[in-house]
């Protein structure tokens, strides 16, 4: 997302992007890939932590707030820090509206299909998009499928050690959509940038409450042995596809189920053309030209 929204010279905005940590290596990888035009900032703030009225200092004056929930986090802790940080917003809103400041829009990295049973994980999101609604916050859901980097952290490494099998709770029939974290970050840039425009011009956002679903084109949704036989065809060997039981853990033992019913079968239609407005027309990345990549990466090494 930041890295989408200081991609243009010709746009002036000012990021402040918020990490517990400001000297890990990703903090400062993010600030070494910045073009030297932009302008960013790190502050250390714990977005995780109880208390409201800290929180609020910390996000009082910004036009946007950007929320990418923990992934680490159990449903009922993503439940808790929505709920502290709408809290917060709604501090901010009412000083901005008592002393002339600016109002925010919160921009909320969720996950498609939550209002359909997607399990714990889902209904946490769908629990803490409600504590921003009842507040009267203005907010955007980015409801995108499965992330690129899913791929790439669990899949990954077993196939660039030399395994040639991919296992996963799937099952041989259910599909899932791949979507480029890419493509996320830069539909919310989009979206942030339109709001940018709006608010400067003196309008207001004409809905409280906004869903944009982030899918990516009709070749990313695969089946367990169509994403091996992909898969196989990049490496130049055969890959073969495991299916393993259901986890027995609540959390992730939901989420499976739904997507075993196939939760994230999905494809371009005329319900994803918003992002499509969003990103300009520009084309979605394809699964293959990213495992292509993947591929020539480990060659090169």
């Amino acid at each position: 997302i930041v890295t989408a929204l200081l991609d243009d010279p010709n746009d002036s905005i000012h990021v402040v992007a918020a990490t517990r940590d400001i000297d890990s290596n990703g903090a400062k990888a993010l600030l070494a890939s910045c073009p030297a035009w932009s302008e960013l900032s790190l502050v250390e703030v714990d977005m995780t932590m109880p208390d409201a009225d800290v929180l609020a200092a910390d996000l009082a004056g910004h036009s946007v707030i950007a929320l990418n929930m923990p992934q680490a986090l159990a449903p009922a802790d993503m439940i808790e820090c929505q709920q502290t940080i709408a809290e917060a917003v709604a501090e901010c809103m009412e000083q901005a509206k008592a002393y002339g400041g600016v109002i925010p829009l919160v921009v909320k990295l969720s996950s498609y299909g939550i209002d359909d049973k997607q399990g714990p994980l889902g209904e946490a999101h769908r629990i803490g998009e409600a504590a921003f609604r009842d507040k009267g916050i203005s907010l955007v859901s980015l409801r995108p499928t499965s992330f690129f980097s899913n791929f790439e952290a669990f899949d990954w490494p077993v196939l660039r050690g030399g395994g040639r099998e991919i296992s996963s709770p799937l099952g041989q029939e259910a599909r899932v959509n791949w979507v480029a974290c890419e493509d996320i970050g830069r539909t919310a840039a989009s979206v942030i940038k339109e709001h940018l425009r709006t608010s400067q011009g003196g309008r207001k956002p004409q809905r409280m409450f906004h869903v944009v679903n982030v899918v990516g084109p009709a070749s990313n949704t695969l089946s367990g042995p169509e994403l091996c036989r992909l898969v196989g065809q990049c490496l130049g060997e055969g890959v073969t596809y495991k299916e393993v039981a259901l986890p027995t853990q609540e959390d992730y033992h939901g989420l499976w189920s739904f997507l075993r019913a196939g939760g994230f079968d999905v494809q371009d239609s005329n319900a994803e053309l918003e992002y499509q407005r969003l990103l300009g027309g520009r084309p979605l990345t394809e699964f293959r030209a990213f495992v292509t990549g993947l591929v020539q990466d480990m060659k090169d090494k």
